[in-house]
């Protein structure tokens, strides 16, 4: 056998591995590798497709994650239209369906497949040959848009389904969703960004897979579960028969369905998994009753865009009653201030809640919340604890409205103000304590610098000890480490595994940084645009508004933020002393950096306006050359570039003896 011969027969070996262990993982949750095991396996296959690229095919484990953002997504017509069911809240209508369905039939006992109605997103799987083809949401029933490339990224959806299956042409239909712990982690991250919230997993789905770049799709944990097949090659008997053929053919679906064959046994279903539905590790808002046999369907039909066979019963929104016994303020890194209730713990949809978010002064006003009222409290989404209204039937006489407090519950009592044109008020104190604590446990976070250790109670520990008051001072810990180890709780072990994981965070791509750094409207998306297109922090510090605008995704609120952000002379020094920490600030590739005796290793300074290029440009140049751009003159400068119109910094090179250079000097260094 010839040496190609074998690579291939590698690389089909390698994929029917991996694709046997994600199926054990996400269908059994069964792991017959570890993880090391899988990454060496997925890893020897990636390196064997790069090298060999007319090996790779669609449906390659490799392929779960697309390549260049899409610009927009295309339309997909559907063959059989994606039809929406009827909803009912009442049990006689429940009853109602059932006698219409015995009625028409002309039968009385009649099967009746009842499952779980996952609150998520229907989407449409096309295979062809066995392979994924195709993927679209339900979009109107009739249209809807290819988003193949981000369900790709889903683990539960197989690229592909075994040669030895009878069905190789087919359609699958289901719910895309995301699991609650999951989505409560996406939300914990962006609280500690200062983000806004996600209100619910089944929104957080939807947007998710209508992101343009499926690298981030991927990163969101989106699961999926099948409940329809159509394939014309295989006669189908029933709806419980397809399920059975469905988890055959590799795919996931929902083990919590059964066969009724009456209105007891319906709603004895429906009675058990109202009260089971917060165990569940996702969301479910009712329950869905169709005719098991195909036949049946087949003769009852439709009726406008609704099936005949089939009825959803929707769960009521759980809530409560309880005490509103404070408003409280919760600060976040970027000042803005979040009011929250402070209530008499009641339980509510699996669990007891104590706080409810009331999301800024406004919504105070409109629903007329005052301290001592009762309330009435949801789960929004049924995760989120938010309070919906006042009940004001059991109001006290005289209770006062409440009063947004002007100042910051903070030791420095600082401030609140209320920007034009938004909802949240802000603490404008940049010392204020709750913001530097949040934006050390933003910049220490998972998705950021990944400090493993510094964590919450940590960080409030070091900052009430004063060893820390901004995120530069992170890289100063080490020399706390006697004072540290005299600290209850602490050892030389775990001083020592926390020093060398503030080192090892020296060396996280400049996007992480980038996100680190808590800049207002920049979350983790726009911190890899950003990298990608500057190359480097100076490069993106130095860009005009005009130039921020230029970049895809980048809108008039973010160039802002970021405009005003490089200009702040604390964020300045902040970003130099992490540079001086040395902390990537660059996302060029070494094999593009240039040497250049006059530039390599050097500093520089400019002041004045340049004619030949914009301040950015310069900054990508230096770099390139291995140089580096900073803010401020010192001793240590190498040169300080003057244009037209230099400010004070030309004062202080002169006083310091720092070689001056004027555009075309500089030029000709280059």
């Amino acid at each position: 056998m010839s040496l190609f011969a074998d690579i291939e027969n590698r690389i089909l070996e390698l994929r029917e591995l991996i694709n046997k262990y994600d199926n054990a993982y996400y269908t059994n949750a069964e792991s017959l590798v570890t993880d090391r095991e899988y990454d060496q396996l997925f890893s020897e296959l990636k390196t064997l497709e790069n090298n060999y690229p007319h090996l790779i095919t669609s449906d390659s484990p490799t392929q779960r994650v697309g390549g260049s953002p899409q610009k927009e997504f295309e339309q997909v017509t559907h063959e059989f239209p994606m039809l929406s069911l009827s909803n009912t809240y009442s049990r006689e209508e429940v009853q109602d369906f059932l006698n219409k369905v015995e009625k028409e039939l002309g039968e009385t006992v009649i099967e009746y497949c009842c499952e779980l109605k996952i609150d998520g997103v229907a989407i449409s799987l096309l295979y062809e040959n066995g392979k994924f083809i195709k993927g679209a949401t339900r979009g109107d029933g009739y249209t809807g848009d290819n988003i193949t490339s981000n369900l790709k990224t889903i683990r539960s959806i197989p690229l592909s389904v075994s040669k030895s299956s009878q069905i190789m042409n087919f359609e699958v239909r289901g719910e895309a969703y995301m699991n609650i712990g999951d989505f409560e982690e996406i939300n914990r991250l962006r609280a500690l960004s200062g983000e806004k919230l996600y209100a619910n997993p089944r929104n957080t789905t939807a947007g998710s897979l209508k992101l343009l770049d499926s690298k981030e799709t991927a990163k969101r944990k989106i699961n999926f579960f099948a409940y329809y097949l159509r394939a014309d090659q295989k006669d189908l008997v029933s709806h419980s028969n397809s399920l059975e053929i469905l988890t055959e053919l590799g795919f996931i679906i929902n083990p919590g369905y059964k066969i009724c064959i009456n209105i007891d046994e319906i709603f004895e279903f429906i009675d058990y998994w109202e009260g089971e539905r917060n165990k569940l590790n996702f969301q479910i808002d009712g329950i869905v009753i169709k005719v098991n046999s195909f036949k049946q369907q087949n003769e009852l039909g439709t009726v406008a865009r609704a099936p005949k066979w089939a009825i959803a019963y929707k769960y009521e929104t759980e809530s409560a009653v309880t005490l509103l016994n404070d408003i409280t303020l919760q600060i976040g890194r970027t000042g803005a201030v979040t009011p929250v209730a402070e209530l008499e713990p009641v339980f509510l949809a699996g669990s007891t809640i104590s706080r409810a978010t009331l999301h800024n002064y406004d919504y105070i006003k409109e629903l007329d919340i005052r301290i001592g009222d009762y309330v009435i409290i949801e789960k929004g989404g049924e995760v989120i604890p938010k309070v919906v209204k006042v009940d004001t039937s059991k109001r006290v006489d005289d209770l006062p409205e409440f009063v947004f407090p002007s100042l910051c519950p903070c030791n420095l009592k600082s401030e609140l103000v209320r920007i034009e044109g938004e909802a949240n008020h802000y603490c404008i104190n940049p010392q204020c304590p709750s913001q530097i604590k949040r934006a050390i446990e933003h910049f220490a976070s998972r998705d950021a610098m990944n400090i493993e250790g510094l964590g919450e109670k940590v960080i409030e520990q070091f900052i009430e000890l004063g060893y820390l008051k901004n995120i530069a001072d992170i890289y100063e810990l080490k020399k706390y480490r006697n004072e540290i180890l005299s600290l209850e709780r602490w050892g030389e072990k775990s001083i020592d595994n926390l020093i060398t994981a503030i080192e090892e965070s020296k060396d996280r791509p400049l996007e992480k940084l980038l996100f680190g750094l808590g800049i207002r409207f920049v979350g983790a998306g726009a911190s890899k645009i950003l990298s990608k297109h500057f190359k480097s922090l100076n490069s993106l510090a130095n860009a005009e508004k005009d130039e921020l605008l230029k970049v895809h995704e980048i809108g008039s609120k973010m160039a802002d933020s970021l405009f005003d952000f490089f200009r702040n002379e604390k964020y300045i020094n902040i970003i130099e002393r992490l540079a001086n920490y040395g902390l990537n600030t660059k996302s060029i590739d070494n094999e593009e950096l240039i040497s250049n005796i006059n530039i390599t290793d050097k500093t520089f300074v400019f002041t004045g306006e340049l004619k030949s290029m914009s301040r950015a440009d310069v900054a990508k140049l230096i770099e390139k050359y291995g140089g580096k751009e900073v803010k401020t003159v010192s001793k240590n400068t190498n040169f300080v570039v003057v244009g037209d119109s230099p400010g004070s910094k030309y004062e202080k090179a002169l006083k310091l003896g720092i070689p001056i250079l004027d555009e075309n000097s500089f030029l000709q260094l280059l």
